[in-house]
């Protein structure tokens, strides 16, 4: 048997370009770094101090990584170590995992608008169609474990073991011989003001009624109950999809209902896509009188499931079988019986008019048990009530069943492709504005990702490097080829017996 020789201290000279070989994913975040305007990037380095690591090369390294289902730096710098794709954009640098984080830390609040422009990149390659888009949200844990939650009487007492801690240690101090406390200087700055301050945030949150319980590791975390049926602290995340599987919109809320978002994510889709929107298809999570009244003002083809309204304890005494009476201003029951106007509600922007029954009519009624509980019923008419028959009418003929049957295949792939192949099943950093980048982040490496897909049907037309970023690097590789020099004269000299 021959073998082909080789040996693990055969010198090989080769460039990392010619080392990546067809690597595809590599390459397209090479590209979509090097079209981004990173002057606000750049502009948070001083030219004193230190050397720093480029920051175009630190958001290629966190672009592929992402992409690649590594999101622990510690996990990043061993790739960069051993791994050839990462080493294309590091070179010969090797930046550890503290540096990596505190990148990421540093920069999140710019991940949106890079998000923005890639989408936009997106679209100038073709690969947007914003004639359908869907939308849909997911809860995703928080970094926080739902041990760590807490209500009011709970941290006051908290509050008071510390305050009596700090008393005790206090007046052992002073037992000891050692220092008192010195002239004005209160218990409170000796205490840990960072957990202090969660506490004092805690407190005012349980007070405010915005949560029942609050959460000390991550405050912002809210419980919500995710797929698996469990309760625990996590972010509502909400993603808008094309028809490509394209995400040309992306949010996070602490609050687990999705109609909360809705005009946001729309109004986000119009500023990161250029034209029209077509159709727009939502489960009906995201369904509120105020929503549907936004999207016809707006003139948007929402297909948007709109549940019954239960009002009744048979459904031949639903809401849309009583008869309204123009002359009277009323509704006319099942029964026979007027229901009247008796006042109006305002809920979020939509005017709702209240209809009641007479006690003495309801409560001599055959019908009264199968119609309601209460002593007369009610009927709650919003100003958009011919728009949800409308609704219903759309989504229960054939053609609109078709229509909202493909919001499936659009946008509940990109939440599995987070989950179970990028491994994203929880947040790593904490707090609100944190996660909103982080998330930012994955949705980034989602589209790159399907940007990588595309690649081989064709290159995409990616806008090139901003001739100021140009111009930058060209300078900053003469200026790095003279300082070799200088710093090889005294070698060089030495050589020659100059010196």
């Amino acid at each position: 048997m021959i073998l082909k020789p080789d040996s693990p201290l055969q010198m090989v000279f080769i460039s990392r370009d010619e080392a990546l070989g067809d690597e595809v994913m590599t390459r397209v975040v090479s590209e979509v770094v090097d079209s981004l305007d990173l002057e606000s990037l750049y502009s948070r380095y001083s030219e004193g101090g230190r050397p720093f690591y480029d920051p175009a090369m630190m958001l290629g390294v966190l672009f592929f990584a992402y992409s690649d289902g590594k999101t622990s730096s510690r996990e990043i710098a061993r790739s960069i170590k051993y791994d050839i794709r990462y080493q294309y954009f590091t070179g010969s640098l090797r930046p550890d995992f503290r540096t990596i984080n505190r990148f990421r830390q540093d920069n999140l609040d710019l991940l949106g608008g890079y998000f923005a422009r890639i989408v936009a990149i997106c679209q100038q390659a073709g690969l947007v169609d914003i004639s359908m888009i869907a939308m849909d949200g997911t809860k995703m844990k928080a970094s926080a474990s739902r041990k760590r939650a807490i209500g009011k009487k709970e941290l006051l007492k908290m509050i008071e073991e510390f305050r009596r801690r700090l008393t005790q240690d206090a007046a052992l101090e002073e037992e000891a011989g050692g220092e008192a406390l010195t002239q004005g200087q209160s218990e409170d700055t000796r205490w840990n003001t960072d957990l202090k301050g969660r506490l004092k945030e805690a407190i005012a949150r349980v007070a405010a009624g915005v949560q029942k319980k609050v959460n000390l590791t991550d405050p912002d975390a809210s419980f919500m109950k995710t797929s698996d049926g469990s309760i625990r602290p996590c972010y509502n995340s909400q993603v808008v999809v094309d028809k490509n599987q394209i995400i040309v919109a992306a949010d996070v809320s602490d609050n687990s209902k999705d109609s909360l978002r809705f005009e946001s994510l729309i109004e986000k889709t119009r500023d990161n896509v250029e034209g029209q929107v077509g159709k727009v298809l939502a489960d009906g999570g995201f369904y509120s009188a105020s929503n549907l009244k936004y999207a016809v003002a707006e003139g948007l083809d929402v297909y948007l499931p709109i549940g019954q309204v239960t009002g009744s304890q048979s459904p031949e005494f639903e809401r849309e079988s009583f008869v309204y009476d123009n002359d009277s201003d009323g509704y006319r029951c099942p029964a026979g019986e007027m229901l009247f106007h008796k006042h109006d509600l305002n809920e979020n922007g939509v005017i709702i008019k209240v209809y009641g029954g007479s006690t003495k009519i309801c409560r001599a009624c055959c019908y009264k048990s199968k119609c309601t509980r209460n002593r007369y019923r009610t009927l709650r008419i919003p100003e958009v009530y011919d728009q949800i028959l409308e609704m219903r009418r759309k989504l229960g003929s054939e053609s609109g069943r078709q229509i909202y049957d493909k919001r499936k295949v659009m946008v509940e792939p990109v939440f599995a492709n987070m989950k179970f192949n990028l491994g994203f099943w929880r947040f790593r950093l904490r707090t609100l504005a944190r996660v909103k980048g982080e998330f930012s982040l994955m949705c980034i490496a989602h589209n790159l990702r399907k940007m990588a897909q595309y690649w081989s049907n064709g290159r995409p037309q990616i806008t090139k490097m901003p001739i100021g970023r140009l111009l930058q690097l060209i300078f900053s590789m003469i200026l790095e080829f003279w300082i070799k020099i200088i710093n090889n004269i005294p070698h060089i000299l030495r050589r020659h017996r100059y010196v």
